[in-house]
């Protein structure tokens, strides 16, 4: 540009900026929101307004240091306990006491490293949301049909997750599965709408890894050697979606491409790739549109879940990483009343079958 200065008119709003101290300025709007993606060369800031101009969040290049390390590394919880999201159940499962359902090889996945589980219940009050967000260690957000109060419940804990540690330094991880990972996409981005539908639907394939992994806490340094060549050269990563979020789509948006690194991309059956794999620059935060936890845990026939040696040990070193991050969170129930009275083993799983569901065990849950 020629001047020094720019006027930007968004209908009744003028933004002026002075050009010369940015080397680009970028803004996109809709109704309720203006977003403006600022790269001035010694750092990347991205500001959050209202319609009418008042700052709601701005994210800058603070986004790149990392985590602050633990002082005493003799500190740890040895106690975990990791929340899942329960969702509605499906019309076909409605009974009077199947109003939501958690499947049961979440709990599995997460049990066998050593962490204990609490559904998190659907249709619940903001308190019941808030004591369970100071009380449990991390949560996952579980793969599954996305609804309104699905998204609801996620947006509290994410929202509370990075609150904590913008104010407080405090730690609460967060793991995103399948539709958990494309709803921590759409919570970052502040829109339902950007994902496009894609050809993954019981489907395994491999990773391609992507720079940004050599230095990630989730394929970084930490992940086996081994573990990597079969994550890049076997179909050994459980697809079942039927949207996705393209590479191209991804990098192009700057609130996405500055909040994540994208590991990993994968090939769809219409062999286009799709983001497979992401986790957050400045939080805990992890998303796989994957499904690692079906490898060991799910056995519908005739599926194209893969059950190889090599497939397992992917299973057992996603869910240990997970469960090592939450050791860092020390939160704990007030007493062990309290904590008997959330956790997973007041509910027995039921089992459903073997060749049509892809759940072979169900938690269900009366609302």
């Amino acid at each position: 540009m020629k001047y020094n200065q720019t006027k930007l008119s968004l209908e009744n709003l003028i933004i002026v900026l002075d050009l010369d101290k940015f080397s680009s300025v970028r803004i996109t709007y809709n109704e309720t929101k203006i977003l403006l993606f600022i790269n001035d060369k010694q750092k990347i800031s991205i500001q959050i307004y209202d319609n009418q101009f008042k700052n709601e969040k701005t994210f800058d290049s603070l986004i790149n240091k990392q985590l602050p390390k633990n002082k005493d590394l003799t500190i740890e919880n040895t106690r975990p306990i990791i929340g899942i999201l329960t969702q509605p159940a499906p019309i076909l499962w409605m009974k009077p006491n199947r109003t939501t359902y958690l499947g049961a090889s979440y709990v599995k996945y997460i049990e066998a490293t050593g962490a204990q589980v609490v559904p998190i219940r659907m249709y619940q009050t903001t308190d019941y949301y808030l004591h369970l967000f100071n009380s449990l260690n991390g949560v996952i957000f579980p793969g599954g049909d996305i609804t309104d109060e699905y998204y609801s419940v996620a947006k509290l804990f994410y929202m509370w997750s990075l609150k904590d540690f913008d104010e407080i330094q405090k730690i609460f991880p967060i793991w995103g599965t399948c539709l958990g990972f494309e709803v921590l996409l759409m919570l970052t981005r502040s829109s339902t709408g950007i994902l496009e539908p894609c050809q993954a639907d019981d489907y395994a394939t491999e990773l391609t890894f992507m720079p940004n992994a050599n230095d990630s806490r989730l394929l970084g340094p930490s992940l086996p050697s081994n573990i990597k060549y079969a994550l890049e050269n076997e179909p050994i990563t459980s697809n079942y979606h039927q949207f996705c979020m393209r590479p191209e789509n991804f990098s192009a948006d700057p609130i996405l491409s500055t909040f994540y690194k994208m590991l990993t991309i994968s090939p769809d059956l219409e062999r286009r790739t799709f983001v497979s794999t992401i986790e957050s620059r400045r939080y805990l935060i992890f998303g796989v549109q994957w499904h690692p936890e079906n490898n060991a845990f799910e056995w519908r026939v005739n599926s194209t879940i893969p059950h190889t040696k090599d497939s397992v040990e992917v299973t057992q070193y996603m869910a240990n990483f997970l469960t090592n991050q939450t050791r860092q969170n020390m939160n704990h129930f007030d007493s062990l009343e309290d904590e008997l009275k959330y956790l997973i083993y007041q509910y027995t799983p039921e089992f459903i079958d073997l060749d049509k569901s892809h759940f072979q065990q169900i938690y269900y849950l009366y609302e």
